[in-house]
Parts: C-alpha cells; sequence; structure tokens
C-alpha cells in the first residue's frame, strides 16, 4: 500500500494545495531550510498544507563535514520548526559529494549526531539519499530510508521496475513530474511505510479532576490503555509529535513529552502534571 506525495522548495514558488489534493495527493515533504537560511516557501507551504489537510514532512540538504556542524543543522531545524507539527516527520538530505569523500564512517557519524538532536526533542528524523547512497554510504543506520532512483531518460512517469525493493519508507521516483497547482516540474514520490496516521476527529476529554495528578512512565502498567494517557498523547500530537494515541504510557509518549517540555521552557522530567498540562492545553488553544 501507498500514497501519492512529493517534495517540494521555493523552487515551485506557491503551489496551490488545493487543486493538489483534488489531484489525488495525501501531502508534501518541504524543504525547511537551506544554506543560506529558512526555504522562501517553507511558511506558506506549512500554512497552506495545513489548511487542506495535507501531512507535511521537512527536509534538509546537509553540508555537514563534522558532527558538531551536523548538530548545528539539526538544530537551525529544530528552531524553524518551533515545536509546530510535522506528520512525516524530519528528513536529512545525504547527497553531498563533499561528505561522500570523507568514507561511509565518518558519514554515519555525521547522520547519527543529526538525527539524534531531532529526535531528542519528540520528531521522527530519518534519512533521503539515492540508491548508490545507501548501498555505499549511509545504508545501515537506525533510520527509515526515502530512496531515489529514476530512469535514466527521467520523463516522469513511475517505472515500476525501478522500485529499490530494500524496506524503503518511500520512494521518489521521478524529478520531473507534473501536477495540477504547480508550474514546472516537481519531484514525485510513492510513500510506503511512513503513511501519515488520522488522529482521533476529536480531543479526548480532560479527564483531570485533581490538580496534583501525575503522569508518568510506569513499566509495570505501560500496557494497560488509560484515557487521561490517551488525552495527554492527543494532546501531544496536536503539537507535532509523532505517536499512537493508545493511551498507554510508554517510552515513546515520555520522550515526546520531554521534547515538549524542552520547547517550552518546563522542567524535563517525562512526568505530565499541573504545568506541564497547562501547557499543552494552552498550546492546543
Amino acid at each position: 500500500m501507498s500514497v501519492k506525495l512529493m517534495d517540494v522548495s521555493q523552487i515551485q514558488g506557491k503551489p496551490r494545495w488545493d487543486e493538489i489534493k483534488t489531484a489525488g495527493y495525501a501531502g508534501a515533504v518541504l524543504r525547511i531550510r537551506n544554506s543560506k537560511g529558512v526555504d522562501a516557501s517553507w511558511e506558506y507551504n506549512y500554512k497552506s498544507c495545513g489548511e487542506q489537510k495535507l501531512a507535511r514532512g521537512a527536509y534538509r540538504y546537509s553540508y555537514a563535514l563534522t558532527a558538531a556542524q551536523a548538530k548545528a543543522e539539526a538544530q537551525e531545524v529544530l528552531r524553524t520548526l518551533d515545536g509546530r507539527k510535522i506528520e512525516l516527520g524530519v528528513w536529512l538530505d545525504l547527497e553531498w559529494n563533499k561528505q561522500r569523500e570523507l568514507g561511509s564512517r565518518k558519514v554515519k557519524q555525521i547522520a547519527n549526531a543529526w538525527m539524534k538532536v531531532i529526535r531528542s526533542a519528540g520528531y521522527e528524523c530519518n534519512v533521503y539519499c539515492n540508491l548508490d547512497w545507501f548501498r555505499n554510504v549511509c545504508g545501515g543506520l537506525d533510520a527509515q530510508y526515502w530512496i531515489a532512483r529514476y530512469p535514466q531518460h527521467d520523463t516522469g512517469v513511475l517505472v515500476e521496475s525501478l522500485k529499490p525493493n530494500i524496506g524503503e519508507a518511500a520512494w521518489q521516483y521521478t524529478s520531473k513530474g507534473r501536477v495540477p497547482g504547480i508550474s514546472g516540474d516537481v519531484d514525485l514520490d510513492e510513500w510506503y511505510a511512513l503513511i501519515p496516521t488520522i488522529p482521533p476527529a476529536e480531543n479526548p476529554q480532560n479527564p483531570y479532576k485533581d490538580s496534583g495528578r501525575l503522569l508518568k512512565y510506569n513499566p509495570l502498567t505501560v500496557g494497560i490503555p488509560r484515557d487521561d494517557v490517551r488525552w495527554l498523547q492527543w494532546e501531544l500530537r496536536e503539537s507535532g509529535y509523532q505517536i499512537q494515541v493508545d493511551g498507554k504510557f510508554g517510552p515513546k509518549t515520555e520522550l515526546a513529552l520531554r521534547g515538549f517540555q524542552a520547547s517550552h521552557g518546563l522542567t524535563v522530567d517525562g512526568k505530565c502534571g499541573a504545568k506541564t498540562r497547562a501547557a499543552l492545553i494552552a498550546a492546543g488553544s
């Protein structure tokens, strides 16, 4: 099973996202930054996709040659996201020749440092690269892969025989796609493993009665669904954290909660008490 997506940047200007949705696309991965700063179309694309209820991801082409530079790039991405929802996660774009010259081991060190920063804030973070890079440079990371592979003579048409078939999360199959709502060429994608899930249509009622009540991870009760945990997870999803709304307070819920607390100036303890609860409500209002 797959859905149709695309990836865009300021090169595509300001797409007409209503037409793109009508054409059957489920969302887009948006360039968030380039070497000069925030992508000129990022804010427009983020807002417009949200208005059309299209799933959004963010990507950044990396120029990092050290782990320290990788961390700095990732921190810039987090500052631009500013705690906002991003349904398809953040993608590290690895394709710069100067990185490849460093060798596979160093590239993987850079990638791990980059992804660790993003994940520590509660966001999914994975890797975009072409098939050659996957096989010879950066394959084997603890990540999902979005793989680029085009026909030799790319005409914008999906050629099924070129599907990478390496368990990829997504396949970018052309850079010459044409869709209603965009003037000129655009990258088109088949999206597999990270198909966005739809959160509950309505916010579960806040079950808190006791203002001092504390929610936290407990390995002895993690498998027991609870309405108060479901409320917490829903609010975290509304703030952009990719977790299931299943009522089970496990490690992923705790990680997302810590990310929310860090981005809102709260004590980062992974526990949801009165102050964190108030911040969640304020963030969702």
